[in-house]
């Protein structure tokens, strides 16, 4: 997997790996990159994505797995932040929330799921997963304000392909 130096277009590799207790310190100590509150994720399944040549941590993920006897068969992106210089018009990589969220996708697919995920978005976000990632927005669900976005089958099977195997 890699992510792209938007100023040269080098392509870096990456790795994504479960955050350690050392890790949560380093972003909670990391105000200016990371906004939200992630000390509240402590215990859950939370995944960083680095440059392999170093340990900054780029991006942060952490899912919930609902499994199909609960009724659902899916995992949930419950958070998802990239570090803020790497966001917007200005940012200095790109590709990672592509990357974690088709981590998410390859997950989904090795517990069964059949690339099954979801995630509740920001309103403002909506447009940005469907044209980016190809997920499609139902309203209603756990945020009826927002409802939320979907991935599943070839879609998410698609994202795997074009963020994690390339």
């Amino acid at each position: 997997m890699t992510i792209t130096n938007v100023l040269t277009e080098e392509e870096i590799d990456a790795v994504i790996e479960e955050v350690s207790d050392k890790d949560f310190s380093a972003i909670e100590r990391n105000k200016e990159s990371f906004k939200f509150d992630w000390k509240r994720y402590r215990g859950k399944e939370v995944y960083k994505l680095r440059a392999l040549k170093d340990n900054v941590i780029l991006g942060v993920m952490c899912i919930v797995e609902y499994p199909t006897s609960s009724g659902i068969g899916a995992i949930e992106i419950d958070l998802l932040e990239v570090n803020s210089e790497d966001v917007g018009a200005s940012k200095k990589m790109n590709k990672i929330g592509g990357c974690l969220i088709a981590y998410a996708c390859r997950e989904a697919f090795k517990r069964g799921y059949e690339g099954f995920i979801f995630l509740c978005p920001k309103t403002r976000l909506i447009n940005h997963y469907e044209s980016q990632y190809g997920m499609h927005h139902s309203p209603g669900g756990l945020k009826p304000e927002v409802g939320f976005m979907v991935s599943e089958g070839k879609n998410s099977y698609n994202l795997i392909r074009r963020y994690l195997d390339a």
